[in-house]
């Protein structure tokens, strides 16, 4: 792998750690102001061992378990480091395949999803309701609350209904496709039990698989045969345009439409605001078609849930500079205090 940025790959064993090792050749006042010099990053397999290792001074910076978040921002209130991340969790559906195939059906599954007890008592406040796709922060999102059916059971039962399945009764058993780890088990079986209570649909008709994500990414783009009914998945931008977020991942003819969306009147609307120099009109054509897709008579192609709020735990030695949403983790602008993180180990 052949690098040309601050830092270069230095090590790289799968399901380990990799490390990155500074640039030697980078020029001095290209380096950037930071003094950390080789960067470790641990894989784990789940968010609480890494947090364990923060509390043993072993790591500088992780994520918080979603069930010690409260503990943590009692005790190390100073320790903490909260972003909105702009990114939007949704799940998928099989568009060409049975049941997902049948727009009442996805209507009906993503407005049984109560978005806010989700975000309360699930994600333990990281996270804020989603109705529809691009989040707060995004060029032409709709406000927040303005578009979208969102959580509202008796629509969702209606829908169920008109598509055959009353009661969900007659409904095939589904496989719901989630990431290893505990936190994304707990998040299917939040989905599988809303299911049951406001569509009947009992926890066995919605089997839960987990994969790694490679092996997750490889199963969502099978052949339909093979290919999970619905799947947990998300979206964070590459630039802040709702372009980046329909058309890029909703679009008929993006080449990696996984959902096999056929082509319909909103992707012309799409063409058209990506093309529109007049950023009123793009915002005009934006809501039309969120509003296309999430709304009462939308297509549903997925059904977004939330856009998550990041806790960090960051010992109190390390600096890693302000947040920058879009240009990736500056670590060559990070400092440390070495005398206070040797001193915290016991060194």
């Amino acid at each position: 792998m052949v690098t040309n940025g601050r830092y270069v790959l230095h090590e790289w064993q799968h399901g380990v750690r990799n490390g990155l090792w500074r640039n030697p050749v980078m020029p001095w006042d290209m380096r950037g102001r930071g003094n950390i010099e080789r960067v470790v990053t641990r894989v784990v397999p789940e968010a609480s061992t890494g947090y364990a290792l923060w509390l043993e001074n072993e790591v500088d910076l992780t994520g918080i378990p979603e069930l010690e978040l409260q503990a943590h921002l009692e005790q190390f209130p100073e320790e903490t480091q909260q972003a909105p991340d702009l990114s939007v969790l949704y799940f998928g559906f099989a568009l060409d395949k049975a049941p997902f195939d049948n727009v009442h059906v996805r209507r009906a599954f993503s407005a049984a999803f109560d978005r806010q007890t989700f975000a309360d008592q699930v994600l333990q406040g990281q996270c804020l309701p989603m109705k529809h796709f691009a989040p707060p922060g995004i060029f032409g999102a709709p406000p927040i609350d303005a578009v979208g059916v969102g959580f509202d059971p008796e629509y969702a039962r209606e829908q169920l209904a008109e598509a055959g399945y009353p009661d969900c009764e007659g409904f095939p058993q589904v496989t719901l496709l989630t990431f290893s780890g505990q936190g994304p088990q707990h998040e299917a079986e939040y989905a599988q039990a809303q299911w049951e209570e406001h569509l009947g649909c009992s926890l066995d008709l919605v089997q839960i698989e987990q994969l790694p994500f490679r092996e997750h990414i490889e199963a969502v783009n099978a052949p339909a045969e093979d290919r999970p009914h619905i799947w947990a998945s998300g979206w964070a931008p590459d630039y802040p345009d709702e372009n980046n977020w329909v058309g890029d991942v909703l679009w008929c003819k993006n080449p990696e439409n996984a959902r096999r969306r056929e082509c319909s009147a909103l992707d012309v609307l799409i063409v058209e605001a990506r093309d529109e120099p007049d950023p009123e009109r793009r915002i005009t054509l934006y809501r039309q078609f969120e509003e296309g897709f999430f709304g009462p008579d939308g297509e549903m192609p997925i059904a977004p849930t939330c856009t998550q709020i990041g806790y960090s735990a960051v010992h109190l030695w390390l600096d890693p500079g302000p947040l920058e949403l879009f240009s990736g983790v500056r670590w060559y602008d990070w400092t440390i205090d070495w005398e206070a993180k040797l001193a915290a180990q016991g060194d």
